[in-house]
Protein backbone atom coordinates (compact mmCIF):
# COMPACT_ATOMS: atom_id res chain seq x y z
CA UNK A 1 0.00 0.00 0.00
CA UNK A 2 0.92 3.58 -0.79
CA UNK A 3 1.73 5.74 2.05
CA UNK A 4 0.58 9.76 1.66
CA UNK A 5 2.71 12.07 3.29
CA UNK A 6 1.12 15.29 3.86
CA UNK A 7 3.03 18.59 5.12
CA UNK A 8 2.60 20.60 9.19
CA UNK A 9 3.84 23.63 8.38
CA UNK A 10 1.41 24.95 11.84
CA UNK A 11 0.03 22.34 14.82
CA UNK A 12 -3.27 23.28 12.50
CA UNK A 13 -2.19 21.60 9.18
CA UNK A 14 -1.11 19.02 10.57
CA UNK A 15 -4.08 17.98 12.35
CA UNK A 16 -5.97 18.86 9.43
CA UNK A 17 -4.01 16.75 7.38
CA UNK A 18 -4.49 13.46 9.14
CA UNK A 19 -8.18 14.29 9.67
CA UNK A 20 -8.61 14.35 5.72
CA UNK A 21 -6.95 11.25 5.28
CA UNK A 22 -3.12 11.41 4.93
CA UNK A 23 -1.11 8.17 6.25
CA UNK A 24 1.55 10.09 7.48
CA UNK A 25 2.31 14.15 8.29
CA UNK A 26 5.95 15.41 8.11
CA UNK A 27 6.43 18.21 10.09
CA UNK A 28 9.79 20.80 10.39
CA UNK A 29 11.78 21.36 13.49
CA UNK A 30 12.58 25.44 14.38
CA UNK A 31 16.31 26.08 12.93
CA UNK A 32 16.38 21.94 11.94
CA UNK A 33 14.90 21.93 8.76
CA UNK A 34 14.48 23.77 5.41
CA UNK A 35 12.52 25.95 5.97
CA UNK A 36 11.61 29.24 8.24
CA UNK A 37 10.32 29.36 11.29
CA UNK A 38 6.75 30.21 10.74
CA UNK A 39 6.36 26.97 9.07
CA UNK A 40 8.31 24.94 11.76
CA UNK A 41 7.22 23.45 14.85
CA UNK A 42 8.59 23.93 18.18
CA UNK A 43 9.35 21.04 20.47
CA UNK A 44 5.64 21.25 22.51
CA UNK A 45 3.75 20.98 19.30
CA UNK A 46 5.73 18.07 17.77
CA UNK A 47 5.24 16.04 21.15
CA UNK A 48 1.04 16.94 20.25
CA UNK A 49 1.08 16.14 16.75
CA UNK A 50 2.94 12.56 17.46
CA UNK A 51 0.04 12.20 20.24
CA UNK A 52 -2.70 13.29 17.58
CA UNK A 53 -1.57 11.00 15.66
CA UNK A 54 -0.72 7.91 17.38
CA UNK A 55 -4.25 8.14 18.66
CA UNK A 56 -5.48 7.96 15.52
CA UNK A 57 -3.42 5.12 13.75
CA UNK A 58 -1.10 7.35 11.77
CA UNK A 59 2.69 8.07 11.36
CA UNK A 60 4.84 11.52 11.65
CA UNK A 61 7.90 12.19 9.86
CA UNK A 62 10.30 14.68 11.60
CA UNK A 63 11.99 16.95 9.19
CA UNK A 64 15.61 17.67 10.34
CA UNK A 65 17.21 18.33 6.74
CA UNK A 66 20.08 20.79 7.50
CA UNK A 67 23.75 20.33 7.81
CA UNK A 68 24.60 20.37 10.90
CA UNK A 69 27.98 21.20 12.02
CA UNK A 70 30.69 19.11 14.03
CA UNK A 71 30.09 20.95 17.39
CA UNK A 72 26.03 20.64 16.61
CA UNK A 73 25.85 16.67 15.63
CA UNK A 74 25.06 15.99 19.50
CA UNK A 75 22.58 18.30 19.82
CA UNK A 76 21.23 17.06 16.15
CA UNK A 77 21.40 13.09 17.90
CA UNK A 78 19.44 14.21 21.20
CA UNK A 79 17.20 15.75 19.21
CA UNK A 80 16.09 12.84 16.98
CA UNK A 81 16.50 10.47 20.12
CA UNK A 82 13.78 12.77 21.69
CA UNK A 83 11.43 12.61 18.85
CA UNK A 84 11.76 8.94 18.49
CA UNK A 85 10.74 8.50 22.06
CA UNK A 86 8.11 10.42 21.44
CA UNK A 87 7.00 8.07 19.36
CA UNK A 88 7.73 9.42 15.64
CA UNK A 89 8.27 6.84 13.06
CA UNK A 90 10.78 8.78 10.89
CA UNK A 91 13.32 11.48 10.12
CA UNK A 92 14.09 13.31 6.78
CA UNK A 93 17.65 13.57 6.41
CA UNK A 94 20.09 15.34 3.85
CA UNK A 95 23.66 15.12 5.66
CA UNK A 96 24.90 11.76 4.67
CA UNK A 97 27.30 11.24 8.13
CA UNK A 98 24.07 12.57 10.47
CA UNK A 99 22.15 9.89 8.62
CA UNK A 100 24.15 6.77 9.06
CA UNK A 101 24.25 8.02 12.84
CA UNK A 102 20.57 8.03 13.35
CA UNK A 103 20.48 4.42 12.08
CA UNK A 104 23.30 3.41 13.93
CA UNK A 105 21.49 4.60 17.02
CA UNK A 106 18.52 4.33 15.98
CA UNK A 107 17.71 1.01 13.68
CA UNK A 108 13.79 0.96 14.48
CA UNK A 109 12.85 4.07 12.66
CA UNK A 110 12.48 5.03 9.07
CA UNK A 111 15.02 7.16 7.52
CA UNK A 112 13.96 9.46 4.73
CA UNK A 113 16.32 11.05 2.52
CA UNK A 114 15.59 14.58 1.78
CA UNK A 115 15.58 16.40 -1.81
CA UNK A 116 18.88 17.99 -0.69
CA UNK A 117 20.79 14.80 -0.99
CA UNK A 118 20.35 15.07 -5.05
CA UNK A 119 19.52 11.85 -6.35
CA UNK A 120 19.51 11.22 -9.98
CA UNK A 121 20.31 7.59 -10.80
CA UNK A 122 20.25 4.15 -9.04
CA UNK A 123 23.75 4.22 -7.86
CA UNK A 124 23.17 7.21 -6.06
CA UNK A 125 20.09 5.26 -4.08
CA UNK A 126 22.21 2.08 -4.04
CA UNK A 127 24.42 4.35 -2.00
CA UNK A 128 21.70 5.99 0.34
CA UNK A 129 20.34 2.54 1.12
CA UNK A 130 23.80 1.18 2.27
CA UNK A 131 24.00 4.31 4.59
CA UNK A 132 20.68 3.08 6.01
CA UNK A 133 18.09 4.86 4.12
CA UNK A 134 14.88 3.53 3.97
CA UNK A 135 12.85 5.64 1.48
CA UNK A 136 14.80 8.12 -0.76
CA UNK A 137 12.63 11.10 -2.36
CA UNK A 138 13.62 11.68 -6.08
CA UNK A 139 13.57 14.67 -7.92
CA UNK A 140 10.77 15.98 -9.91
CA UNK A 141 11.90 15.45 -13.09
CA UNK A 142 12.38 11.53 -13.14
CA UNK A 143 10.51 9.53 -15.56
CA UNK A 144 8.49 6.38 -14.82
CA UNK A 145 10.34 4.84 -16.56
CA UNK A 146 13.85 5.99 -14.63
CA UNK A 147 11.43 5.15 -11.52
CA UNK A 148 10.82 1.46 -12.32
CA UNK A 149 14.62 1.01 -12.93
CA UNK A 150 15.55 2.58 -9.60
CA UNK A 151 12.68 0.76 -7.59
CA UNK A 152 14.40 -2.52 -9.34
CA UNK A 153 17.85 -1.96 -8.36
CA UNK A 154 17.58 -2.33 -4.46
CA UNK A 155 14.92 -2.87 -1.67
CA UNK A 156 13.87 0.71 -0.64
CA UNK A 157 11.14 2.60 -0.37
CA UNK A 158 10.72 5.07 -3.34
CA UNK A 159 9.00 8.39 -2.37
CA UNK A 160 7.79 10.96 -4.73
CA UNK A 161 6.73 14.85 -4.60
CA UNK A 162 3.17 15.31 -6.10
CA UNK A 163 4.20 18.20 -8.19
CA UNK A 164 6.96 18.59 -10.94
CA UNK A 165 8.83 21.60 -12.74
CA UNK A 166 7.75 21.56 -16.52
CA UNK A 167 10.88 22.77 -17.18
CA UNK A 168 12.97 20.02 -15.75
CA UNK A 169 14.81 22.57 -13.60
CA UNK A 170 18.64 22.82 -13.98
CA UNK A 171 19.92 22.86 -10.66
CA UNK A 172 19.51 20.49 -7.64
CA UNK A 173 17.11 21.74 -4.91
CA UNK A 174 19.00 21.51 -1.77
CA UNK A 175 22.31 21.95 -2.74
CA UNK A 176 21.95 25.79 -3.15
CA UNK A 177 23.71 28.93 -1.43
CA UNK A 178 21.78 31.44 -3.78
CA UNK A 179 19.94 32.73 -1.24
CA UNK A 180 22.57 33.65 0.88
CA UNK A 181 23.78 36.38 -1.90
CA UNK A 182 20.80 38.54 -0.84
CA UNK A 183 19.83 37.94 2.34
CA UNK A 184 23.32 37.08 5.21
CA UNK A 185 22.59 37.05 8.67
CA UNK A 186 23.25 34.30 11.40
CA UNK A 187 22.85 34.27 15.56
CA UNK A 188 23.24 31.28 17.85
CA UNK A 189 20.04 30.78 19.86
CA UNK A 190 19.72 29.73 23.98
CA UNK A 191 20.90 25.63 22.49
CA UNK A 192 23.87 27.34 20.64
CA UNK A 193 22.23 26.15 16.91
CA UNK A 194 24.40 28.52 14.43
CA UNK A 195 21.68 29.71 12.26
CA UNK A 196 22.17 31.11 8.81
CA UNK A 197 19.65 33.00 7.78
CA UNK A 198 20.53 32.88 4.04
CA UNK A 199 20.81 29.23 3.94
CA UNK A 200 17.78 26.98 3.66
CA UNK A 201 20.74 24.10 4.38
CA UNK A 202 21.56 25.87 7.44
CA UNK A 203 18.15 26.07 9.65
CA UNK A 204 16.76 29.73 7.34
CA UNK A 205 15.11 30.09 4.26
CA UNK A 206 15.11 29.84 0.82
CA UNK A 207 14.39 33.08 -1.40
CA UNK A 208 13.41 31.06 -4.59
CA UNK A 209 16.30 33.37 -6.46
CA UNK A 210 16.43 30.48 -8.84
CA UNK A 211 12.52 30.31 -10.23
CA UNK A 212 13.30 34.51 -10.74
CA UNK A 213 13.30 35.98 -14.27
CA UNK A 214 17.08 36.92 -14.49
CA UNK A 215 18.86 39.10 -17.34
CA UNK A 216 21.60 37.91 -19.64
CA UNK A 217 24.16 40.17 -20.85
CA UNK A 218 28.00 39.55 -21.96
CA UNK A 219 30.19 42.92 -22.28
CA UNK A 220 28.10 44.94 -21.48
CA UNK A 221 25.33 43.90 -23.97
CA UNK A 222 21.74 43.28 -22.98
CA UNK A 223 20.47 40.00 -24.73
CA UNK A 224 16.78 40.31 -24.40
CA UNK A 225 15.51 36.69 -23.93
CA UNK A 226 13.56 35.07 -20.78
CA UNK A 227 15.80 33.03 -18.78
CA UNK A 228 14.58 31.16 -15.80
CA UNK A 229 16.71 28.59 -14.00
CA UNK A 230 13.69 26.90 -12.59
CA UNK A 231 10.61 26.96 -13.14
CA UNK A 232 7.78 26.98 -10.26
CA UNK A 233 6.68 23.45 -10.08
CA UNK A 234 3.01 22.59 -10.34
CA UNK A 235 0.74 19.81 -9.23
CA UNK A 236 0.28 16.82 -10.95
CA UNK A 237 -2.23 13.80 -11.95
CA UNK A 238 -2.31 11.95 -14.86
CA UNK A 239 1.15 10.17 -14.12
CA UNK A 240 -0.24 9.00 -10.81
CA UNK A 241 -1.44 5.14 -12.01
CA UNK A 242 1.55 5.11 -13.61
CA UNK A 243 3.52 5.96 -10.75
CA UNK A 244 1.60 3.72 -8.21
CA UNK A 245 2.17 0.99 -10.84
CA UNK A 246 6.23 1.48 -11.45
CA UNK A 247 6.25 0.87 -6.83
CA UNK A 248 6.50 3.74 -5.74
CA UNK A 249 5.79 3.55 -1.68
CA UNK A 250 5.75 6.92 -0.83
CA UNK A 251 3.62 10.26 -1.88
CA UNK A 252 4.93 13.84 -0.74
CA UNK A 253 2.08 16.04 -0.90
CA UNK A 254 3.75 19.70 -0.41
CA UNK A 255 3.00 22.79 0.71
CA UNK A 256 4.54 23.28 4.56
CA UNK A 257 4.47 27.13 3.86
CA UNK A 258 0.97 27.61 2.46
CA UNK A 259 -2.13 27.60 4.22
CA UNK A 260 -3.91 25.16 6.16
CA UNK A 261 -7.12 25.30 3.95
CA UNK A 262 -5.31 25.08 0.63
CA UNK A 263 -3.56 21.78 1.96
CA UNK A 264 -6.35 20.57 3.12
CA UNK A 265 -7.88 20.69 0.35
CA UNK A 266 -5.37 19.33 -2.07
CA UNK A 267 -5.02 15.85 0.43
CA UNK A 268 -8.89 15.51 -0.03
CA UNK A 269 -8.39 15.59 -3.96
CA UNK A 270 -5.51 13.23 -3.91
CA UNK A 271 -6.87 10.87 -1.31
CA UNK A 272 -9.87 10.17 -3.56
CA UNK A 273 -7.33 9.72 -6.35
CA UNK A 274 -5.27 7.30 -4.94
CA UNK A 275 -8.23 5.30 -3.51
CA UNK A 276 -9.54 5.15 -7.05
CA UNK A 277 -6.46 3.71 -8.20
CA UNK A 278 -5.86 0.84 -5.50
CA UNK A 279 -9.52 0.02 -6.71
CA UNK A 280 -8.98 -0.56 -10.47
CA UNK A 281 -6.12 -0.82 -12.26
CA UNK A 282 -7.46 2.36 -14.80
CA UNK A 283 -9.83 4.32 -13.19
CA UNK A 284 -11.19 7.57 -14.70
CA UNK A 285 -9.35 10.77 -13.33
CA UNK A 286 -11.60 12.98 -15.42
CA UNK A 287 -13.38 14.01 -12.28
CA UNK A 288 -10.34 15.55 -9.99
CA UNK A 289 -8.97 17.70 -13.01
CA UNK A 290 -11.36 20.47 -12.65
CA UNK A 291 -10.41 20.42 -8.76
CA UNK A 292 -6.97 20.38 -9.28
CA UNK A 293 -6.78 23.08 -12.06
CA UNK A 294 -8.26 25.48 -9.43
CA UNK A 295 -6.14 24.25 -6.52
CA UNK A 296 -3.14 25.38 -9.11
CA UNK A 297 -4.24 28.32 -9.79
CA UNK A 298 -4.40 28.66 -5.74
CA UNK A 299 -0.99 27.51 -5.21
CA UNK A 300 0.16 29.82 -7.81
CA UNK A 301 -1.44 33.41 -6.19
CA UNK A 302 -0.33 31.58 -2.68
CA UNK A 303 3.37 31.21 -3.56
CA UNK A 304 3.60 34.55 -5.38
CA UNK A 305 2.34 36.29 -1.94
CA UNK A 306 4.80 34.19 0.15
CA UNK A 307 7.88 34.84 -2.15
CA UNK A 308 7.12 38.57 -2.50
CA UNK A 309 6.82 38.76 1.43
CA UNK A 310 10.18 36.94 1.68
CA UNK A 311 12.51 39.58 -0.92
CA UNK A 312 10.77 42.16 0.75
CA UNK A 313 12.09 41.16 4.12
CA UNK A 314 15.48 39.95 2.73
CA UNK A 315 16.10 43.53 0.73
CA UNK A 316 14.49 45.06 4.40
CA UNK A 317 16.97 43.09 6.60
CA UNK A 318 19.94 43.94 3.76
CA UNK A 319 19.54 47.65 3.88
CA UNK A 320 19.26 47.54 7.45
CA UNK A 321 22.60 45.57 7.77
CA UNK A 322 24.10 47.77 5.50
CA UNK A 323 23.26 51.10 7.32
CA UNK A 324 24.57 49.78 10.83
CA UNK A 325 28.08 48.69 8.72
CA UNK A 326 31.13 50.54 9.65
CA UNK A 327 32.11 53.03 7.22
CA UNK A 328 35.29 52.34 5.59
CA UNK A 329 37.92 54.83 5.25
CA UNK A 330 40.41 55.01 2.90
Amino acid sequence: MVMMMAPGGTLEMAKTVLDEGADAVYVGVVGWSRRGAQDELNDDEIRHTIDYALARGKEVRVVVNTLPSSTELPMFVERVERYAGWGAQGFMISDLGAMRLVKERLPHVNVHTSVGCGITNYEDVRFLRELGADYVVLPYRLSVEEIRQIKGAGKVGIEVFLFKTPSGGKICPGKCNMSSYFSFRRWLDTEGKDHFFGSASRGGDCLRVCQTEWNFNVDDIDYRMPMTIKTNPALWLEELPDYLAAGVDCLKVPGRDRSAVLVRDIVRVYRRAVDAILETDRPDLSAFASELETLRGRWMTERNRRDNRLLRQAIDESARVSAEAPAVTQ
